[in-house]
């Protein structure tokens, strides 16, 4: 029997359904194949048929995803058994939408996946709320193609829907028919079972897609749009996130790591409570910084003249994620960004706060847009008393991709207030793609980039020097986050988590350099034990340089989109935040893991109640 005349037995309108929801399907494998293609040099050595099979696996979530969007097919089809129902008309309007919604997932997806390595979920929607800012790394013709693509594959995905969507839709005639249209509600159970993703007590999660021990296989298997929309609704609940254990077997587990110290092995201020200048460095990472003397030379040479700490990781891979570890001390969240919570912001520890109690003016500047990622609100909530963005600069300075370029910001006159004790802080800006920067020393834009960052930072240091307010200063220099040594290197790679830090000004008593594994996130409690402060509201960082310090686990950890790596003197170990499950590494680090994202996803998520 010809195909023809076996769908020509079947009903019409089921013939629209089943039609619309393979179509929908088909759009789905497509988008995988082409993800995998684009991004295949983030496969990391995965096989041809691992990568094949992230189709045929990714299909559960591709129709969990189908089930939701065949909804109001199904509605209009009910609708149809009793009205006359121009279907194409009506049904255009919502192809347009929900194509439009996927296609833009799918972009995202596909371009961020080949910079981050990872997914990108409903945290990163924050992102969203500043395109301009969110362009600006991308150059003219990269968008504009961007927007001519998305309308192609919008209008391409609406056609194809459109070709199985009948005309019009005549009522049934009779009641006898029209209890016909009971027949297409049992339809709707069996959607709901499929939104659903099973008959067990689960119900469908990212996990589904996961079944190869290669990540780029389950990234690619993963369907973007289910993926965004699911994190929507897992976005809040930070306490129970990662909750696999007793909170007894966590405090074993952890043991007293993060006990406060603030004990001193080593004296490294002659000034007890110096003015303070921190330099937070936009992803000065140590392929870049402090590694490499032909990009950074100035920093290379500073090294020798202040306490240079050559062991330190940092704790995120993004802005907002890294200066709550700088400032807060706090690790970082894989799957969350604290700075989009007011309700936790207000209550988390800082260096501006801590510091503004015993009489230091608190300030921030940044040359760009201070209101991007809700940084503004961060700094107001955590104790600056100004924090400001382009806005305190002439317009006519406003020159770069990000805002002002570094060498107008890292100024005396910008920085260093008329009176002390002084805490202020400056976040730099042109070491960030799209690399367009005035200076063309090295061959590449993104080298010369840095290699500007590196010049501005070593003339305000210099010009510091001759002043008199160099006897009791502190400059403290840390990036917010690495970055790959290679461009197009995924910030998974362990390098990208290496980042320098260092101390400088004449308030230190003895230049040196600390080898000790820590993070970021450990500065606070560092800095604030050599001025004698109060080290315990800072319950995630650890005082490197005190005398418990060497009797406890030397760890670091570097959290990137849904991934977390601990790094220990010997060895390191991954554990993936969607299926948790250790991708490598020995078990009892995979435990230590788990323990420690339960006391941090916690701990945030009793700061809302404070």
């Amino acid at each position: 029997m010809k195909i023809s005349n076996i769908l020509s037995r079947i009903p019409l309108r089921l013939r629209y359904l089943i039609g619309f929801f393979l179509m929908l399907l088909l759009i789905f494998v497509a988008q995988k194949a082409i993800f995998m293609l684009y991004n295949m040099g983030k496969a990391d050595g995965a096989p041809f048929f691992s990568c094949l099979a992230s189709l045929w696996y990714g299909l559960h979530l591709d129709i969990v995803t189908a089930c939701y969007l065949t909804a109001i097919p199904l509605l209009l089809v009910i609708v149809s058994c009793f009205v006359r129902l121009p279907l194409r008309r009506i049904a255009i309007p919502y192809y347009v939408l929900i194509c439009l919604v996927f296609t833009l997932l799918f972009i995202v997806d596909l371009v961020l996946y080949s910079y981050w390595g990872a997914k990108p979920d409903a945290n990163d929607l924050i992102y969203a709320a500043k395109p301009k800012e969110m362009l600006a790394g991308l150059p003219v013709w990269f968008t504009i193609l961007g927007f001519v693509v998305v309308g192609l594959l919008v209008w391409g995905c609406v056609m194809l829907l459109r070709w199985v969507t009948p005309r019009t839709l005549m009522p049934l005639k009779g009641w006898r028919s029209r209890l016909k249209a009971l027949l297409y509600l049992p339809l709707g159970a069996l959607l709901f079972l499929g939104m659903r993703g099973s008959v067990s007590e689960s119900t469908a999660n990212p996990s589904y897609a996961y079944f190869s021990s290669y990540p780029f296989c389950n990234h690619a298997a993963l369907n973007p749009t289910f993926s965004m929309f699911h994190s929507l609704f897992k976005i809040q609940d930070l306490a129970k996130e990662f909750e696999s254990m007793p909170d007894e077997e966590v405090d074993a587990i952890l043991g007293d790591i993060f006990e406060p110290d603030a004990t001193l092995a080593d004296t490294l201020l002659r000034i007890e409570h110096p003015n303070i200048l921190l330099i937070i460095w936009e992803g000065g990472g140590k392929g870049m910084v402090g590694g490499n003397d032909t990009i950074s030379p100035n920093f290379c040479r500073l090294i020798s003249e202040g306490v240079y700490f050559s062991n330190c990781y940092s704790s995120n891979f993004r802005t907002d994620r890294g200066i709550v570890s700088v400032l807060s001390g706090w690790l970082g969240l894989p799957t969350s960004s604290l700075v989009k919570r007011p309700d936790l912001c207000r209550n988390l520890p800082s260096l501006a706060s801590t510091l503004k109690a015993e009489g230091y003016s608190t300030t921030m500047t940044f040359g760009g847009d201070i209101d991007y990622a809700d940084m503004r609100l961060y700094f107001v909530e955590t104790g600056f008393s100004s924090a400001t963005g382009f806005e305190k600069f002439p317009s006519s300075l406003n020159t770069g991709a990000w805002g002002v370029p570094d060498e107008y910001v890292l100024t005396p006159s910008v920085l260093i207030p008329d009176h002390g004790p002084f805490f202020s802080t400056v976040l730099t800006l042109s070491s960030h793609e799209p690399w367009d920067v005035n200076y063309h020393r090295l061959p590449t834009a993104r080298e010369n980039a840095f290699a500007y960052t590196d010049s501005c930072i070593a003339i305000l240091v210099d010009s510091l020097k001759t002043t008199p307010l160099w006897d009791s200063l502190l400059i403290v220099i840390v990036p917010d986050h690495g970055v790959p040594n290679l461009p197009g290197e995924s910030f998974t790679k362990l390098a990208a988590a290496e980042i320098p830090l260092l101390w400088l000004g004449g308030a230190l008593s003895k230049p040196c350099v600390v080898d000790c594994m820590m993070n970021q996130s450990d500065l606070a409690a560092t800095l604030l034990a050599q001025m004698h402060l109060d080290v315990k509201p800072f319950v995630f960082s650890r005082n490197v340089l005190g005398t418990k310090y060497p009797e406890r686990k030397r760890f670091a950890v570097h959290a990137v989109k849904n991934r977390l790596t601990y790094i220990a003197p010997d060895t390191i170990a991954s554990y993936d935040c969607i299926s948790h499950s250790l991708e490598f590494g020995a078990p009892d680090d995979g435990h230590f893991i788990e323990a420690l994202l339960q006391r941090v996803y916690k701990t945030s998520a009793a700061l809302s109640s404070r």
